[in-house]
């Protein structure tokens, strides 16, 4: 693999972990349970924080599952795999999520 190929694959990775943090804002962004009921989408947002380094950190599970999705995906799928695994990673989160946040509110 080449430098631009492993370039790529740190970004896509990257990527995907973004994905899966707003496939977890989206639930309550869209539900609002009841600290955030009558505030918009930005100040939901802006109220839940800003990920600390120490909480991504503990997420380690879930970066060796994208790492070796990606592979899976970049191997297997010839045409356009960074959609596809992008969209993929985001739906995913996004059942994941709305399913935990159904059962909690």
């Amino acid at each position: 693999m080449s430098r631009a190929d492993w370039i790529k694959h740190a970004l896509v990775f990257v990527a995907a972990v973004v994905m899966v943090w707003l496939s977890g804002v989206m639930p309550v962004v869209v539900l609002k349970p009841s600290p955030y009921q009558d505030s918009q989408p930005m100040e939901i947002i802006a109220a839940m924080g800003a990920p600390t380094f120490d909480g991504l950190l503990r997420g380690w599970p879930i970066y060796v599952a994208l790492a070796i999705a990606q592979a899976l995906t970049f191997n297997y799928v010839k045409k356009f795999t960074t959609p596809v695994f992008l969209v993929g990673v985001f739906i995913l989160g996004s059942l994941l999520a709305w399913r935990y946040w159904t059962q909690v509110i």
